[in-house]
């Protein structure tokens, strides 16, 4: 036998031969070992294989015997050559057993809660109710004033003593001077700007410094006064009605366009003056000219809808000034009272929207331009209305929100700086919440505490 043979024939009985070759578990497949083949003589000759590394492990367990070389070298081969498979990982799982019997609920808990159970209803259609129409039946009432300011003067010793013996007092500078401040900080307070706030003083200064006053009236006399002069600032506002009467009485149409920025309720206050016309016999046609706005149009058409008035309408991105065309014409045919445009609202520093608000005016030629702000908007509200009124004119202003807390300075301020006649106050949400303006309520306001 040559020490370099790789393998080796080897009688051995069949019956005490068995080889046993484990089965591995699946793996992730290795790099195959080399390998070496024995070839057993018996009966049969048998030639199998095995790895390399298990061969030689075989070979270290072979004695052989001291013999002749021509010998047969006696040789010990263990019966089962045997590789520990690797553990199994076995996962239990709950499989719910198809014969497995049903839970049993008693009879009485389950009918009490079959009898919880509510049947689900059908859905219904929404709808939204009509709005009633308050305007003449029930107008809007604006809320009374709060307690008044203490604003009198602080009368001397001097002018005390000498109304004991005259029962007159005489109202002096230096006694007006802590009554003015008061005022002046009242007027500021309700929104009034500091140009019109000073300007009103002055003018009281001027009308009560060195007048002579009933002992008992100075403080009348002094409210009296101030009243007067924040109501003499406000310029008389027109009579809508009137004129539109004065139009069809003549075959004519009433052209009313609205202008304003955008938030300030145009479309709302549009709503609310249709039902104003409706409801004093005058047929209104609006036009729906703001074609910039999302949902704009939508918006108009309900309230049209909701009020019973006629409404004209193109799609988004037409030309408003044709929309305008087309709703004069519409109006002038079927013989209707009044035409209010809708237009997009708009910053006075946008100049594009300003050009397009200034063709509507040149197109539809309106009999009245009416400015629509907030009452919250403080004194910026001021600057819009110079600012429309410089592109196409206002002819008048209907102030919105004036229900949210306002005290509704702005409008002194607009009357004093723009000189332009305040209309309407929106109060409300309402198709009603509309009330002709009322300068006492605004002087009231302002001498609130």
């Amino acid at each position: 036998m040559k020490e370099a043979a790789i393998f080796s024939e080897i009688d051995v009985p069949k019956k005490d031969l068995e080889i046993h070759v484990p089965q591995k578990a699946e793996e992730t497949p290795k790099q195959a070992e080399p390998v070496v083949q024995i070839e057993i003589p018996t009966a049969k000759k048998v030639v199998f294989e095995q790895p390399a590394g298990q061969m030689k492990k075989a070979e270290e367990r072979i004695e052989v015997s001291p013999a002749a070389n021509d010998a047969k070298p006696a040789i010990e081969i263990p019966k089962k050559i045997e590789i520990p498979k690797p553990a199994e990982t076995k996962i239990a799982v709950e499989t719910p057993n198809a014969a497995s019997k049903p839970i049993q609920v008693p009879k009485q808990e389950y009918a009490q809660k079959q009898a919880e159970i509510k049947p689900i209803e059908a859905s219904k259609p929404i709808e939204i109710p009509k709005p009633k129409q308050q305007f003449i039946s029930k107008p809007a009432v604006l809320a009374e004033p709060e307690k008044k300011r203490d604003i009198a003067p602080d009368l001397g010793l001097f002018s005390k003593l000498k109304g004991l013996l005259t029962n007159q007092v005489e109202i002096t500078e230096p006694e007006t001077r802590g009554m003015f401040d008061e005022l002046e900080t009242a007027l500021l307070e309700s929104d009034v700007s500091p140009d019109t706030a000073q300007a009103l003083v002055s003018e009281l200064k001027k009308s009560l410094v060195g007048k002579k006053v009933a002992k008992s009236d100075v403080e009348k006399t002094i409210n009296n006064a101030i009243a007067s002069a924040i109501t003499s600032v406000f310029t008389p506002a027109p009579d809508i009605l009137a004129l539109a009467r004065e139009k069809k009485a003549k075959g004519e149409v009433l052209k009313i366009m609205f202008l304003g920025p955008n938030g300030a309720g145009k479309t709302t206050t549009i709503a609310k003056l249709s039902s104003l016309f409706k409801n004093n016999g005058l047929d209104v046609v609006v036009s729906a000219s703001d074609t910039f706005r999302a949902a704009a149009i939508e918006q108009s058409a309900i309230h049209a809808e909701r009020i019973g008035v006629k409404l004209v309408r193109q799609n988004y991105g037409a030309d408003p000034a044709a929309v305008a065309f087309d709703a004069i014409k519409h109006a002038q045919s079927a013989g209707a009272a009044v035409v209010l445009i809708d237009t997009a609202g708009r910053q006075e520093t946008n100049r594009n929207l300003v050009e397009e608000m200034k063709k509507i005016d040149r197109i539809a030629k309106p009999d009245f331009k009416i400015f629509i702000g907030e009452a919250l908007a403080g004194h910026v509200l001021v600057e819009q209305v110079k600012s429309f009124d410089a592109a196409v004119g206002v002819d008048g202003i209907i102030l919105t929100k004036l229900d949210c807390d306002a005290k509704g300075g702005n409008a002194i301020s607009i009357a004093h700086d723009a000189g332009k006649p305040i209309m309407f106050f929106g109060v409300g949400q309402e198709y009603g919440d509309l009330v002709p303006f009322d300068s006492g309520y605004i002087a009231a306001k302002v001498l609130e505490a």
